[in-house]
């Protein structure tokens, strides 16, 4: 099982990365005019593609490590790189670590928008799976497993449930409620971030670790 601590940090790094909250605006912009029962409609959809992407990376990721050879301690430290760059970029309130200009542009034309890019890759992009790769490389253990299993489910639907309120909470909370929000998440993964690649860099250059 999971130490209290692991617990906690994986919790509080999966909160961070899918960032429900700072992403209501993004939703909200991205389904403006739409139904509200389309809205809730694409906000399952967003949840489920996103417990379902994040599912296969726990319980699969050990498997692409192992066929390119990579060690948890190299994807510790590249992913506390990752990491530390979004949190960076959540800090200066900059949307442009979830999706780019053109990802933006693409999303505006599309009819069907709940799995890209809403789930991949804006909550469930490159640091999330990351994170839970690095989570489940630290805990390899099937209670682990299935601890962890249970957050992400948790929290896909947490996500499901704020982007299919998104129009309204979006006008409750304002561009500035949400980007309070979004900077107090990026100090913590910054925090997180810190700690991953410390922890890599000191496994790979025992050094380091005087």
């Amino acid at each position: 099982m999971l130490s209290e601590a692991a617990l906690l940090t994986f919790i509080a790094t999966l909160f961070s990365m899918m960032n429900p909250f700072g992403n209501l605006a993004i939703v909200a912009g991205m389904t403006a005019g739409r139904p509200d029962g389309e809205v809730r409609a694409i906000a399952f959809r967003c949840a489920l593609a996103v417990a379902i992407t994040l599912l296969v990376v726990a319980w699969g990721g050990s498997t692409v490590l192992d066929f390119f050879g990579i060690s948890v301690d190299a994807l510790r430290a590249a992913g506390g790189l990752i990491v530390l760059k979004i949190g960076l970029n959540m800090l200066s309130n900059n949307s442009g670590h979830t999706h780019s200009t053109t990802e933006a542009e693409d999303a505006s034309q599309r009819e069907s928008i709940a799995v890209v890019p809403l789930a991949i890759p804006i909550v469930a992009g490159p640091g999330t799976m990351v994170a839970v790769l690095v989570a489940g490389e630290q805990s390899p253990e099937l209670m682990s497993k299935l601890e962890m299993s249970g957050i992400i489910v948790v929290m896909s639907a947490l996500c499901g449930v704020l982007f299919g309120l998104a129009p309204r909470l979006s006008r409750a909370l304002g561009a500035s409620g949400m980007g309070v929000i979004t900077r107090v998440m990026g100090m913590l993964l910054v925090a997180i971030a810190c700690g991953l690649l410390a922890e890599g860099l000191k496994a790979l250059l025992p050094g380091l670790a005087g």
